[in-house]
């Protein structure tokens, strides 16, 4: 009988370490399954932000790991050498933490914009060789932009007026081929509802804003841009009004784990946002792309148990 007992505290034993360790196995398998989940949606967020970077390419100036420009892009046969060489943006904690750029609203998208609707015709001359003053008055002069697109003259709202001319710089010898193409911008941020001026988006050394024909001008205001929009071929100039987003990835010391996360945010209301959680335990994040004259951006998460691999 007393074997009997024994035995049969064995078995509790055997059973109540089984259902302990089946109770951590679940525990850590669900743990496990939560991660997998919250990287899947990351990593959709980080592929969706790329995939509607075109806004940043030509304008963001931001450098990469050797001092190209991340977001050069060359869409003929012109250019340096330097535009076959492959882009690499490293994020390593304590050597470069962040990555701004910025990508359209795919909520609001793009609308064509005709230019003469921001201005008003001024007081005509005497004489018929003279013109008539323009007055520029706001891009939503009339409520014109509001009508068109309810969602983009709304107070926060940044917007992006550009060209489908792409031009360069001409020289006395002809179109400069050591710079990419690209057409002028303006960004700017809805400050006021009605017939506002927009207020220039401003982060130092993010944006090329001079002019691509005229290389020392600089664009400061939406007015600047109209008037010097880039010539078609003798048709009217066509502008494009954008809706973006200026995006920043980042990478941040958890002061109670004392790992590295990569977190997200968002620029709104003069300022970024709070940083979104997007990967934990992080090493190192890599953007690339093969050349300049590849739009497509690659990106990887490298966590300390993929180092050396």
């Amino acid at each position: 009988m007393v074997v009997g007992v024994a035995l049969l505290g064995i078995m509790g034993m055997v059973a109540a370490s089984f259902f302990v360790f089946t109770a951590k196995t679940k525990d850590q398998i669900t743990n496990e399954i939560e991660d997998k989940v919250d990287n899947i949606i990351a990593e959709r967020m980080i592929l969706k932000d790329l995939k509607y970077s075109e806004p940043s390419f030509n304008n963001v100036l931001i450098p990469d790991d050797t001092g190209f420009r991340f977001f050069d892009y060359v869409s003929d046969s012109g250019g340096d050498q330097e535009f076959d060489a492959p882009r690499k943006l490293t994020l390593e904690f304590g050597r470069r933490n962040e990555f701004v750029f910025m990508t359209s609203n795919d909520k609001l998208g793009t609308m064509m914009y005709t230019p003469a609707l921001a201005y008003d015709l001024g007081a005509l001359p005497a004489s018929a060789n003279q013109e008539a003053a323009l007055i520029f008055r706001s891009l939503n002069k009339g409520n014109e932009v509001l009508k068109s697109n309810p969602g983009f003259w709304q107070v926060g709202t940044i917007l992006m007026l550009d060209s489908p001319a792409a031009v360069r710089e001409m020289t006395p010898t002809g179109p400069n081929y050591n710079v990419p193409a690209r057409s002028p911008i303006f960004v700017g941020i809805v400050n006021a509802p009605g017939e506002s001026r927009l207020t220039p988006f401003n982060l130092t050394g993010f944006l090329n804003k001079t002019h691509p024909l005229y290389p020392n001008e600089t664009i400061n205001d939406e007015d600047k841009f109209l008037r010097d929009i880039p010539p078609m071929g003798g048709a009217a100039p066509l502008v494009r009004l954008k809706a973006v987003n200026i995006i920043k990835y980042y990478l941040e010391r958890d002061p109670k784990t004392k790992t590295v996360n990569l977190l997200r945010s968002v620029y709104m209301n003069n300022t970024f946002s709070k940083g979104q959680l997007f990967a934990a335990d992080v090493t190192r994040v890599v953007f690339s792309r093969n050349n300049a004259r590849d739009s497509l951006i690659y990106y990887q998460i490298i966590r300390p148990q993929d180092v050396g691999k």
